[in-house]
């Protein structure tokens, strides 16, 4: 099982359950914290700029739905938007823990499917037909592409990101990288702190979870398409709910 990330092994491999928890949020950190600064949160700069640059000129210094004056860009506001992303990369690095032992497929299906997911979430959550966003920026059909395209990205970067980063062998897990690396990026991103909190509570449920009930319900066929089933309901509300905001903007 050398080859076996951590958060998808089966209970009870790890030496304790507070060694195998540690472990965990080491891999949220560090794959959460990285891919939210470098994808979500200079990705989602990159997709500001992007859209600046296509949309009429009197847009510029008009204030976002986010709070973020448009054709300006500060050191302030771009280091706001990495501490959004890691914030964001944190909690899909956690959601990622708790689905990955049900996803199904060849790796890259897997991969593809959180992307896909994130994109129905993410585009649920950011578009809408009010505001400034994409009433006064355009073209229409480019902002609605980015913000879907920003999402499916962080969704399929965190998957890849929290396997390599868990994977035995892993140079994030070696020496003196093991723990430096998680405390340098939390300290890239300090006001993201307390969330650490509340987040390392729910990965110990869901460890406690793991360890106790995956294996028995991997093996009940009916178990198992009954949890597969339940995590498929966040997809499928989510492409319910893109749907409805896709035909209120077009």
């Amino acid at each position: 099982m050398t080859d076996v990330p951590v958060h998808a092994r089966q209970p009870g491999s790890a030496p304790t359950y507070g060694r195998e928890l540690l472990e965990l949020l080491r891999i949220v950190v560090v794959a959460g914290v990285a891919v939210g600064i470098l994808v979500i949160g200079l990705g989602g700069r990159l997709a500001m700029l992007l859209l600046r640059l296509t949309s009429p000129g009197d847009v510029v210094g008009v204030t976002s739905d986010d709070g973020f004056e448009i054709g300006r860009t500060t050191l302030a506001g771009t280091y706001n938007l990495m501490l959004v992303g890691a914030s964001v990369g944190l909690i899909g690095a956690v959601a990622y823990v708790a689905v990955a032992p049900w996803l199904i497929g060849r790796r890259w299906f897997r991969y593809l499917t959180v992307g896909v997911t994130a994109a129905a979430l993410g585009g649920a959550l950011l578009l809408h037909d009010d505001g400034v966003d994409f009433t006064r920026t355009g073209p229409l059909w480019f902002a609605v592409a980015l913000f879907l395209a920003l999402p499916f990205g962080s969704g399929v970067a965190l998957a890849a990101v929290t396997d390599a980063v868990s994977r035995p062998g892993s140079w994030t897990s070696r020496g003196h990288a093991r723990w430096v690396l998680p405390v340098v990026l939390v300290g890239l991103v300090l006001p993201v702190l307390p969330l650490l909190l509340p987040l390392t509570v729910v990965l110990a449920v869901l460890l406690a979870l793991h360890r106790l009930l995956l294996a028995p319900i991997r093996a009940s066929t009916v178990a198992t398409l009954a949890v597969r089933s339940a995590f498929f309901a966040i997809p499928a509300l989510s492409f319910v709910a893109l749907g409805q905001d896709l035909a209120e903007l077009f």
